[in-house]
Protein backbone atom coordinates (compact mmCIF):
# COMPACT_ATOMS: atom_id res chain seq x y z
CA UNK A 1 0.00 0.00 0.00
CA UNK A 2 1.40 3.39 -0.96
CA UNK A 3 1.89 5.70 2.00
CA UNK A 4 1.27 9.42 2.14
CA UNK A 5 4.87 10.30 1.33
CA UNK A 6 4.74 7.87 -1.58
CA UNK A 7 1.73 9.70 -3.02
CA UNK A 8 3.53 13.02 -2.68
CA UNK A 9 6.50 11.50 -4.46
CA UNK A 10 4.36 10.26 -7.32
CA UNK A 11 2.67 13.67 -7.65
CA UNK A 12 6.03 15.43 -7.71
CA UNK A 13 7.35 13.03 -10.34
CA UNK A 14 4.27 13.58 -12.52
CA UNK A 15 4.70 17.37 -12.32
CA UNK A 16 8.43 17.11 -13.00
CA UNK A 17 7.88 15.24 -16.25
CA UNK A 18 4.92 17.39 -17.37
CA UNK A 19 4.47 17.96 -20.22
CA UNK A 20 5.86 14.98 -22.09
CA UNK A 21 3.76 15.57 -25.22
CA UNK A 22 1.99 18.48 -26.97
CA UNK A 23 -0.52 20.51 -24.95
CA UNK A 24 -3.70 22.01 -26.44
CA UNK A 25 -4.91 25.50 -25.51
CA UNK A 26 -8.56 25.91 -26.49
CA UNK A 27 -9.61 29.48 -27.25
CA UNK A 28 -13.43 29.77 -27.41
CA UNK A 29 -13.30 32.60 -29.96
CA UNK A 30 -12.56 32.95 -33.65
CA UNK A 31 -8.98 33.81 -34.63
CA UNK A 32 -7.92 37.45 -34.60
CA UNK A 33 -9.63 38.87 -31.51
CA UNK A 34 -7.94 40.13 -28.35
CA UNK A 35 -8.37 36.80 -26.54
CA UNK A 36 -6.83 35.00 -29.50
CA UNK A 37 -3.84 37.34 -29.45
CA UNK A 38 -3.30 36.77 -25.72
CA UNK A 39 -3.71 33.01 -26.04
CA UNK A 40 -1.35 32.63 -28.98
CA UNK A 41 1.30 34.83 -27.37
CA UNK A 42 1.11 32.81 -24.17
CA UNK A 43 1.14 29.50 -26.03
CA UNK A 44 4.29 30.46 -27.90
CA UNK A 45 6.13 31.33 -24.69
CA UNK A 46 4.93 28.18 -22.86
CA UNK A 47 6.15 26.08 -25.79
CA UNK A 48 9.61 27.49 -25.20
CA UNK A 49 9.47 26.83 -21.45
CA UNK A 50 8.02 23.33 -21.72
CA UNK A 51 10.03 22.25 -24.77
CA UNK A 52 6.77 20.87 -26.13
CA UNK A 53 4.33 22.39 -28.64
CA UNK A 54 1.35 24.24 -27.17
CA UNK A 55 -1.21 23.97 -29.95
CA UNK A 56 -3.90 26.64 -30.15
CA UNK A 57 -7.33 25.33 -31.09
CA UNK A 58 -10.10 27.86 -31.77
CA UNK A 59 -13.56 26.54 -30.81
CA UNK A 60 -15.96 29.51 -31.02
CA UNK A 61 -19.71 29.41 -30.61
CA UNK A 62 -22.65 30.07 -28.26
CA UNK A 63 -20.91 32.86 -26.33
CA UNK A 64 -17.82 30.70 -25.63
CA UNK A 65 -19.83 27.77 -24.21
CA UNK A 66 -18.86 25.45 -27.09
CA UNK A 67 -15.17 25.65 -26.23
CA UNK A 68 -15.76 25.54 -22.48
CA UNK A 69 -17.93 22.41 -22.67
CA UNK A 70 -15.33 20.71 -24.85
CA UNK A 71 -12.60 21.29 -22.27
CA UNK A 72 -14.86 20.30 -19.37
CA UNK A 73 -15.10 16.83 -20.92
CA UNK A 74 -11.39 16.46 -21.65
CA UNK A 75 -9.11 14.16 -19.67
CA UNK A 76 -7.97 15.81 -16.40
CA UNK A 77 -4.28 15.38 -17.13
CA UNK A 78 -3.16 18.94 -17.93
CA UNK A 79 -2.92 18.40 -21.66
CA UNK A 80 -6.07 20.40 -22.48
CA UNK A 81 -6.36 23.98 -21.23
CA UNK A 82 -9.08 26.60 -21.74
CA UNK A 83 -8.44 30.31 -22.13
CA UNK A 84 -11.49 31.57 -20.26
CA UNK A 85 -12.85 35.11 -20.59
CA UNK A 86 -15.77 36.93 -18.81
CA UNK A 87 -18.53 34.83 -20.45
CA UNK A 88 -17.05 31.88 -18.53
CA UNK A 89 -18.74 33.40 -15.47
CA UNK A 90 -21.65 35.28 -17.03
CA UNK A 91 -23.12 32.45 -19.14
CA UNK A 92 -23.68 30.46 -15.95
CA UNK A 93 -26.62 32.81 -15.29
CA UNK A 94 -27.83 33.11 -18.88
CA UNK A 95 -28.00 29.53 -20.14
CA UNK A 96 -30.23 27.37 -17.89
CA UNK A 97 -29.04 24.06 -19.33
CA UNK A 98 -25.29 24.41 -19.67
CA UNK A 99 -23.48 21.12 -20.06
CA UNK A 100 -21.00 22.10 -17.38
CA UNK A 101 -20.62 24.11 -14.18
CA UNK A 102 -17.77 26.62 -14.04
CA UNK A 103 -17.00 25.79 -10.40
CA UNK A 104 -17.65 22.04 -10.37
CA UNK A 105 -16.05 21.07 -13.69
CA UNK A 106 -12.90 23.20 -13.82
CA UNK A 107 -9.71 23.82 -11.85
CA UNK A 108 -8.47 27.43 -11.82
CA UNK A 109 -4.87 27.81 -12.96
CA UNK A 110 -3.97 31.46 -13.54
CA UNK A 111 -5.35 34.94 -14.06
CA UNK A 112 -3.18 35.81 -17.04
CA UNK A 113 -4.14 39.46 -17.55
CA UNK A 114 -7.09 41.79 -17.48
CA UNK A 115 -8.04 44.73 -19.67
CA UNK A 116 -9.99 47.50 -17.88
CA UNK A 117 -12.83 48.77 -20.06
CA UNK A 118 -12.66 52.35 -21.29
CA UNK A 119 -15.84 54.40 -21.51
CA UNK A 120 -15.80 56.38 -24.74
CA UNK A 121 -18.23 58.68 -26.53
CA UNK A 122 -18.63 60.12 -30.00
CA UNK A 123 -16.61 63.37 -29.89
CA UNK A 124 -19.49 65.39 -31.33
CA UNK A 125 -21.24 65.11 -27.94
CA UNK A 126 -20.56 67.67 -25.16
CA UNK A 127 -19.30 64.93 -22.84
CA UNK A 128 -15.88 64.84 -21.16
CA UNK A 129 -16.45 62.73 -18.04
CA UNK A 130 -18.88 60.27 -16.49
CA UNK A 131 -20.95 62.95 -14.75
CA UNK A 132 -21.51 64.74 -18.06
CA UNK A 133 -22.36 61.43 -19.75
CA UNK A 134 -25.03 60.72 -17.15
CA UNK A 135 -26.44 64.27 -17.23
CA UNK A 136 -26.56 64.28 -21.03
CA UNK A 137 -28.27 60.89 -21.06
CA UNK A 138 -30.94 62.12 -18.64
CA UNK A 139 -31.69 65.08 -20.89
CA UNK A 140 -31.58 62.92 -24.02
CA UNK A 141 -33.31 59.59 -23.30
CA UNK A 142 -32.78 56.80 -25.79
CA UNK A 143 -29.01 57.06 -26.16
CA UNK A 144 -27.72 53.92 -27.86
CA UNK A 145 -24.65 51.92 -26.93
CA UNK A 146 -23.20 48.82 -28.64
CA UNK A 147 -21.72 45.61 -27.30
CA UNK A 148 -20.22 42.43 -28.78
CA UNK A 149 -23.46 40.66 -27.83
CA UNK A 150 -26.02 40.25 -25.07
CA UNK A 151 -24.48 39.18 -21.79
CA UNK A 152 -20.98 40.42 -22.61
CA UNK A 153 -19.18 42.73 -20.18
CA UNK A 154 -19.75 45.89 -22.28
CA UNK A 155 -23.47 45.10 -22.38
CA UNK A 156 -23.66 44.55 -18.63
CA UNK A 157 -21.74 47.77 -17.95
CA UNK A 158 -24.37 49.64 -19.98
CA UNK A 159 -27.10 47.92 -17.98
CA UNK A 160 -25.35 48.67 -14.69
CA UNK A 161 -25.00 52.36 -15.57
CA UNK A 162 -28.66 52.61 -16.57
CA UNK A 163 -29.81 50.73 -13.46
CA UNK A 164 -27.81 52.77 -10.95
CA UNK A 165 -28.48 56.15 -12.57
CA UNK A 166 -32.06 55.39 -13.71
CA UNK A 167 -31.28 56.16 -17.34
CA UNK A 168 -33.31 55.31 -20.44
CA UNK A 169 -30.71 53.83 -22.79
CA UNK A 170 -30.87 51.33 -25.66
CA UNK A 171 -28.57 48.34 -26.11
CA UNK A 172 -27.49 47.48 -29.67
CA UNK A 173 -25.82 44.04 -29.83
CA UNK A 174 -23.25 43.43 -32.57
CA UNK A 175 -21.24 40.37 -33.56
CA UNK A 176 -18.06 42.06 -32.33
CA UNK A 177 -17.02 45.13 -30.41
CA UNK A 178 -15.15 46.38 -33.47
CA UNK A 179 -18.35 46.49 -35.54
CA UNK A 180 -20.06 48.58 -32.87
CA UNK A 181 -17.11 50.97 -32.73
CA UNK A 182 -17.46 51.64 -36.47
CA UNK A 183 -21.03 52.86 -35.95
CA UNK A 184 -20.01 54.79 -32.83
CA UNK A 185 -17.33 56.64 -34.81
CA UNK A 186 -19.89 57.32 -37.54
CA UNK A 187 -22.22 58.95 -35.01
CA UNK A 188 -24.97 56.35 -35.20
CA UNK A 189 -24.32 55.40 -31.55
CA UNK A 190 -23.45 57.54 -28.56
CA UNK A 191 -21.26 55.72 -26.01
CA UNK A 192 -19.48 52.42 -25.39
CA UNK A 193 -17.58 50.65 -22.61
CA UNK A 194 -14.97 48.89 -24.72
CA UNK A 195 -11.75 46.97 -24.40
CA UNK A 196 -8.61 49.10 -24.90
CA UNK A 197 -7.65 47.29 -28.12
CA UNK A 198 -11.03 48.19 -29.63
CA UNK A 199 -11.00 51.91 -28.86
CA UNK A 200 -7.46 53.25 -28.29
CA UNK A 201 -6.52 53.68 -31.95
CA UNK A 202 -9.71 55.71 -32.54
CA UNK A 203 -9.00 57.81 -29.44
CA UNK A 204 -5.55 58.71 -30.76
CA UNK A 205 -7.07 59.77 -34.05
CA UNK A 206 -9.67 61.96 -32.33
CA UNK A 207 -12.53 59.82 -33.60
CA UNK A 208 -13.57 58.82 -30.08
CA UNK A 209 -13.29 60.66 -26.76
CA UNK A 210 -12.43 58.71 -23.61
CA UNK A 211 -14.25 59.76 -20.45
CA UNK A 212 -13.05 57.16 -17.90
CA UNK A 213 -11.13 53.98 -17.22
CA UNK A 214 -13.57 51.59 -15.54
CA UNK A 215 -11.08 50.38 -12.95
CA UNK A 216 -9.59 51.48 -9.64
CA UNK A 217 -6.18 52.13 -11.21
CA UNK A 218 -5.18 54.29 -14.15
CA UNK A 219 -3.79 52.61 -17.25
CA UNK A 220 -0.06 53.02 -17.79
CA UNK A 221 -0.68 53.69 -21.48
CA UNK A 222 -3.29 56.39 -20.62
CA UNK A 223 -1.92 57.94 -17.42
CA UNK A 224 -4.03 61.13 -17.62
CA UNK A 225 -7.40 59.37 -18.02
CA UNK A 226 -9.27 59.38 -14.69
CA UNK A 227 -10.72 56.17 -13.29
CA UNK A 228 -14.41 55.73 -12.50
CA UNK A 229 -13.78 55.76 -8.70
CA UNK A 230 -11.79 58.99 -9.06
CA UNK A 231 -14.88 60.50 -10.68
CA UNK A 232 -17.19 59.28 -7.93
CA UNK A 233 -18.62 56.22 -9.68
CA UNK A 234 -16.81 53.35 -7.96
CA UNK A 235 -19.58 50.86 -8.75
CA UNK A 236 -18.82 51.16 -12.46
CA UNK A 237 -15.80 48.88 -12.79
CA UNK A 238 -15.29 46.03 -15.23
CA UNK A 239 -12.66 44.35 -17.30
CA UNK A 240 -12.30 41.87 -20.05
CA UNK A 241 -9.88 39.23 -18.86
CA UNK A 242 -7.96 36.16 -19.88
CA UNK A 243 -7.61 33.25 -17.49
CA UNK A 244 -6.49 29.63 -17.80
CA UNK A 245 -8.46 26.69 -16.43
CA UNK A 246 -8.23 22.92 -16.83
CA UNK A 247 -10.70 20.07 -16.29
CA UNK A 248 -11.63 19.25 -12.70
CA UNK A 249 -9.49 16.49 -11.25
CA UNK A 250 -6.24 17.59 -12.86
CA UNK A 251 -3.51 16.78 -10.29
CA UNK A 252 -2.66 19.74 -8.05
CA UNK A 253 1.04 19.26 -8.76
CA UNK A 254 0.41 19.82 -12.47
CA UNK A 255 -1.92 22.78 -11.84
CA UNK A 256 0.71 24.42 -9.64
CA UNK A 257 3.43 23.82 -12.23
CA UNK A 258 1.28 25.30 -14.99
CA UNK A 259 0.50 28.32 -12.86
CA UNK A 260 4.15 28.92 -12.05
CA UNK A 261 5.24 28.52 -15.65
CA UNK A 262 2.55 30.92 -16.87
CA UNK A 263 3.80 33.49 -14.35
CA UNK A 264 7.34 32.96 -15.68
CA UNK A 265 6.17 33.34 -19.29
CA UNK A 266 4.45 36.63 -18.48
CA UNK A 267 7.70 38.08 -17.15
CA UNK A 268 9.22 37.86 -20.62
CA UNK A 269 9.84 41.51 -21.59
CA UNK A 270 8.62 41.08 -25.15
CA UNK A 271 5.37 39.34 -24.18
CA UNK A 272 4.72 41.70 -21.30
CA UNK A 273 5.25 44.82 -23.41
CA UNK A 274 3.01 43.45 -26.16
CA UNK A 275 0.15 43.02 -23.70
CA UNK A 276 0.71 46.28 -21.82
CA UNK A 277 0.71 48.23 -25.09
CA UNK A 278 -2.80 46.88 -25.70
CA UNK A 279 -4.02 48.21 -22.34
CA UNK A 280 -3.49 45.02 -20.32
CA UNK A 281 -2.65 44.70 -16.66
CA UNK A 282 -0.43 41.61 -16.64
CA UNK A 283 -0.86 39.33 -13.61
CA UNK A 284 0.09 35.63 -13.72
CA UNK A 285 -1.64 34.56 -10.50
CA UNK A 286 -1.83 31.49 -8.31
CA UNK A 287 -4.83 29.14 -8.64
CA UNK A 288 -6.14 30.37 -5.27
CA UNK A 289 -6.04 34.00 -6.40
CA UNK A 290 -7.94 33.11 -9.57
CA UNK A 291 -10.55 31.22 -7.55
CA UNK A 292 -11.14 34.34 -5.42
CA UNK A 293 -11.27 36.48 -8.57
CA UNK A 294 -14.01 34.27 -10.02
CA UNK A 295 -16.02 34.53 -6.79
CA UNK A 296 -15.96 38.32 -7.04
CA UNK A 297 -17.03 38.20 -10.70
CA UNK A 298 -19.91 35.87 -9.82
CA UNK A 299 -21.00 38.24 -7.03
CA UNK A 300 -20.87 41.22 -9.40
CA UNK A 301 -22.59 39.83 -12.47
CA UNK A 302 -24.87 37.07 -11.17
CA UNK A 303 -27.40 39.40 -9.51
CA UNK A 304 -27.27 41.87 -12.41
CA UNK A 305 -28.00 39.20 -15.05
CA UNK A 306 -30.89 37.92 -12.97
CA UNK A 307 -32.23 41.45 -12.37
CA UNK A 308 -32.41 42.30 -16.07
CA UNK A 309 -33.79 38.86 -16.94
CA UNK A 310 -31.23 38.18 -19.64
CA UNK A 311 -32.11 35.20 -21.85
CA UNK A 312 -29.93 33.30 -24.37
CA UNK A 313 -31.93 34.49 -27.35
CA UNK A 314 -31.31 38.14 -26.46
Amino acid sequence: MIGLFGLFGIAAAVAETFPSKPVTLVIPYSPGGSSDVVGRSLAQKLSEIWKQPVVVENRPGATTTVGAEYVSRAAPDGYTMLLAAPPFVITQYVYPNLGYDTEKNFEPVSLVAYFPLIMVVNPSLPINNLKELIEYSRKNPGMVYPSPGAGTTPHLMGEMLAKHEKLDTIHAPYKSGGQGVIDLVAGRLQFFAGAPAEVMSHMKGGKLRAVAVLDDKRLSVLPDLLTSPEQGFGYLQAQTWSTVVVPKGTPKSIVDKMSGDIATALQDPGLKERLVSQGAVVVGSTPETLRDFYRKEHAKFGPLVKAIGLKPEQ
